[in-house]
């Protein structure tokens, strides 16, 4: 964990940078959720409804839509494959997208099909995202979207 701005971030996985989603990828799955950044601007989580399991969904494709106090809107696949497996808990209790963003309150996970070829859009590497996230909390706060401690 590396703390930036008011939130610690993992420097282990991959994210992907337009939509704020950080993804652990281990053999062929691809466990997606949401970057405390992201969690942070958007509120509280209130409502999460996503795809079900055995979707078949192409980078891009909606896997869901979600409603917070100041964000409501679709969510996006950001690799190609069949989304095998939901998470039931954070679907009951949304708020572990804030609570719990690296554990409880991942969204889903998906059985990749174009792994290969849909990497390299995404940033990986410590010193990258370490880089992208300062950058990020930077615009994020001289916008005025984070509270100051």
């Amino acid at each position: 964990m590396k703390k930036i701005g008011n939130q610690n971030f993992r420097t282990d996985l991959f994210y992907h940078q337009e939509s704020g989603y950080w993804i652990d990828v281990h053999n062929n799955i691809a466990r997606i959720g949401m970057n405390p950044l992201l969690q942070e601007t958007s509120g509280s989580f209130v409502s999460l409804k996503l795809q079900p399991k055995g979707e078949a969904v192409k980078k891009g494709d909606s896997i869901g839509s979600v409603e917070a106090e100041k964000h409501v809107g679709h969510l996006k696949a950001p690799v190609s494959g069949t989304i095998s497996t939901v998470n039931e808990k954070v679907l009951e209790n949304p708020r572990l997208i804030n609570t719990d963003p690296y554990g409880k309150g991942w969204l889903l996970e998906i059985e990749m099909s174009r792994f290969d070829e849909e990497q390299s859009a995404l940033l990986s590497g410590e010193d990258n995202i370490t880089s992208w996230l300062e950058a990020e909390v930077a615009k994020y706060e001289e916008k005025g979207w984070l509270a100051t401690p």
